[in-house]
């Protein structure tokens, strides 16, 4: 019987320890490629929710509770705040995906091709959840804020970490 080399961890000790990074154990590259793995499955999952919301859309002109519908149109989209706190957390998710991919691959090779395909989903994005969002359903700038979140709060740490070097903090 073979021994191996390096034994398991028991799991069972410590379990949110075990599966933290562990410079010992881990290298930067095993965490990079976790993470690129994890933000490329939430920006699929969020553009594929945004693009086809739950529910799905109309498929047929009808009138509702007096309301008329549009085909083509989310479903959800009738319920508007409902539809807005989807849409809000759905676009703040991928917003955040894409830009954790989106500083993973800053310098490696083709890193301005996949940039190029990220601001490209995100633009496809944005007229897809046009595409399907009902007349009057949700105020652009909710959207806008969503996508912009994440990027506001990483440069406001940014800022702060500079400020604090130079001791302005």
């Amino acid at each position: 019987m073979a021994t191996q080399p390096n034994p398991p961890e028991d799991v069972s000790d410590d379990f949110y320890a075990y599966y933290r990074f562990n410079p010992s154990r881990d290298t930067p590259s095993d965490a990079r490629n976790t993470l690129l793995v994890v933000g490329t499955l939430i920006a699929a999952a969020t553009f594929q929710a945004g693009i086809n919301p739950p529910g799905g859309v109309w498929q047929d002109k009808t009138i509702v509770d007096g309301v008329p519908t549009h085909p083509g149109k989310a479903i959800l989209g009738s319920e508007k705040a409902a539809f807005t706190v989807f849409l809000f957390f759905n676009t703040l998710a991928f917003s955040s995906s894409l830009q954790m991919i989106h500083y993973l691959i800053i310098d490696c090779p083709f890193s301005f091709e996949v940039l190029t395909a990220i601001y490209s989903m995100s633009g496809t994005y944005g007229f897809s959840i046009a595409a399907v969002e009902p007349p009057g359903a949700v105020k652009f700038w909710y959207i806008m804020i969503a996508f912009l979140l994440p990027y506001a709060v990483r440069l406001s740490q940014q800022i702060f970490k500079i400020y604090k070097k130079r001791g302005q903090l």
